[in-house]
């Protein structure tokens, strides 16, 4: 039998995932074959119990993502987060669809989102090494970061193909290391 704190992150995660991440703690326990009391036991609120599944559903993530090879060209590196995240979020769709509602409702703890952050040192180390190399195109980090994730995400939502799933690799990577041509003259 499942440890209990598994058990009831588990119910969580179906229970988010089919009916939104405004259900009662009392749902949530019924869901999971558990008392409220025991549940509280766990999670003392209903913040804690969204940290530790926020925390789980990135743990979860990172470990599938993956560490990369720093002497490995660039674009390799690049290549395997994006297959390994792709990979992850095909096979986790409950998963992934509930870490990114908790991100994207504003329900996790500054804490939790710091913890969580830091639990993706490879893609951050690969951005940085590419920024450092001057392969990255001309722009914040973050920036850069937030653009490879919204198109990994858009790559997954539509369900594509390998071969398009290759495409969409190429149209990151070139999204993000295109040199910015620098406006010479008037423009209008």
């Amino acid at each position: 039998m499942k440890h209990r704190p598994d058990q009831i992150l588990d119910a969580a995660v179906a229970v988010f995932a089919a009916e939104g991440v405004g259900v009662s703690t009392s749902r949530l326990a019924k869901a999971a074959g558990v008392s409220n009391g025991t549940l509280f036991n766990y999670f003392p609120t209903k913040q804690e119990l969204l940290d530790a599944l926020y925390l789980r559903l990135k743990e979860e993530m990172a470990t599938a993502i993956g560490r990369v090879d720093p002497d490995a060209p660039l674009k390799q590196q690049a290549r395997s987060l994006w297959n390994n995240s792709v990979a992850w979020a095909t096979a986790e769709p409950e998963r992934r669809q509930v870490a990114r509602l908790l991100h994207e409702a504003g329900l996790v703890s500054a804490s939790a989102a710091a913890v969580a952050e830091a639990l993706f040192a490879a893609p951050i180390e690969v951005m940085h090494r590419l920024e450092q190399s001057g392969v990255m195109a001309d722009l914040p980090v973050g920036y850069v970061g937030a653009l490879t994730q919204m198109q990994l995400e858009l790559a997954v939502e539509h369900g594509l193909t390998d071969l398009e799933l290759d495409n969409a690799f190429e149209v990151m990577w070139n999204s993000i290391t295109t040199p910015i041509p620098t406006p010479t003259g008037d423009q209008s």
